[in-house]
């Protein structure tokens, strides 16, 4: 992972209380989503910056993550601090409704899709399987630290 946005993904991961949330996760997730590019763009699907933050969803979980009062889906700090907080309501979520085993996957989905998606099907939803076995070969890169 590179090296100027390891220290948001180390402090996003040990924000949450869930020890499947981890630094190894959230930087496989980075890789995928935007191949760690802060300046992505994607007006078709209203996804920017180094998460693919939709500016609806981002601006509901929004965290200032660099510290410069300004919460921005274009900032790697806020971007990822965000992913952090809302990737470990993920995790709450999916153990309240019975899910259990799985997690980089159920996270992995969930992010890409939504938890109601991933609740309803009970796992990661159809469509999904690419970018899960994508997350899950860059997981098994970045160690499971």
């Amino acid at each position: 992972m590179p090296a100027q946005f390891r220290g948001y993904i180390e402090a996003a991961a040990r924000r949450c209380t869930e020890p499947e949330i981890t630094p190894a996760l959230l930087a496989a997730m980075l890789k995928v989503e935007s191949n760690f590019d802060p300046n992505l763009r994607s007006p078709q699907t209203d996804e920017y910056g180094i998460a693919r933050w939709t500016p609806a969803v981002f601006n509901a979980w929004a965290v200032d993550g660099d510290g410069d009062g300004i919460k921005d889906y274009m900032s790697p700090g806020d971007a990822i601090t965000t992913m952090g907080v809302y990737t470990c309501w993920q995790a709450q979520r999916f153990k309240q409704n019975g899910l259990h085993s799985n997690f980089p996957a159920l996270i992995a989905a969930g992010y890409r899709t939504s938890d109601k998606a991933v609740l309803q099907a009970a796992g990661p939803p159809p469509g999904t399987e690419q970018h899960v076995a994508e997350v899950l070969h860059y997981l098994k890169e970045y160690g499971v630290s």
